[in-house]
């Protein structure tokens, strides 16, 4: 998940701030964005880090490119009939269609596969992911971002690897929509749920909600939809209900273990 910035931070998950030991009224992820000051994802830091930072709304020739067909994919993420993954590389599901539904699907699942906690503690993982979703041409840059975004998240929450089992990283695909196609380049937007903190008591950044919404320029390359650039931006936030409040730091722990993390959509 190089380049312009769009917006510099997503809205909290509740109106009001958590009841969680050391939370502040802004989220977790607008604090790390805030704090930091190369780049990120939804699930990175500095203003505007954009986990797929890039590109700023052009394609992979640097021609600007207007949102043509907003036409909104069936199903979550476009992974319907025709749309489905055919392999998977490194665990990340490979081999999409070259379709409208193949496009949406792809851009999905690469940035479920760039929002683990594993993506952020592991360079070695991190570089395979890069490696297998990437065009190679973007590779390099995306790689030495994604490598200094993650490196200051750790150090904005606090992890080290004695804590990392307490750090919390999950996002999820609420939808996707493709504002442009072709055989050859496809803009796809996806509206992703994220959840990202430690939880523990003292946390420098507790356990908190964003929603956000990403674009991703995607080229038909090898047989395959890779991604040439990645813009990040607030996403369409619901408030909580009024009768809703935070779980305790313990809870959400439990949870983080009890809970598997949200799977591939195809």
């Amino acid at each position: 998940m190089a380049g312009n910035q769009k917006q510099t931070g997503t809205r909290t998950l509740t109106a009001k701030a958590p009841q969680t030991s050391g939370a502040g009224s802004a989220s977790p992820w607008r604090r790390v964005k805030v704090g930091a000051i190369v780049f990120g994802v939804v699930l990175v830091l500095g203003i505007g880090l954009t986990l797929f930072g890039g590109g700023g709304g052009k394609n992979g020739t640097g021609t600007a490119e207007a949102p043509t067909d907003s036409t909104p994919t069936s199903q979550a993420g476009g992974s319907g009939p025709g749309a489905k993954a055919q392999s998977a590389k490194g665990g990340v599901p490979v081999g999409y269609p070259r379709t409208r539904a193949g496009a949406a699907a792809a851009a999905v699942n690469y940035q479920v596969a760039r929002s683990s906690p594993g993506y952020f503690t592991d360079p070695a993982l991190r570089h395979q992911v890069l490696k297998t979703v990437m065009a190679p041409s973007a590779l390099a840059n995306q790689q030495a971002q994604d490598d200094q975004m993650a490196k200051g998240l750790m150090a904005s929450l606090g992890v080290t690897e004695q804590t990392a089992s307490d750090m919390v990283m999950r996002a999820a695909s609420l939808g996707a929509s493709i504002r442009s196609y072709s055989e050859g380049t496809a803009t796809v937007k996806v509206w992703m749920s994220e959840v990202v903190g430690v939880a523990e008591e003292k946390s420098r950044m507790p356990v908190s909600g964003s929603w956000s919404t990403y674009t991703l320029v995607l080229q038909w390359q090898d047989g395959d939809w890779k991604v040439a650039t990645i813009d990040l931006a607030d996403g369409p936030t619901p408030l909580v209900a009024p009768d809703q409040s935070a779980s305790s730091t313990e809870d959400m722990r439990l949870a983080n273990k009890e809970f598997e993390a949200p799977r591939y959509a195809g």
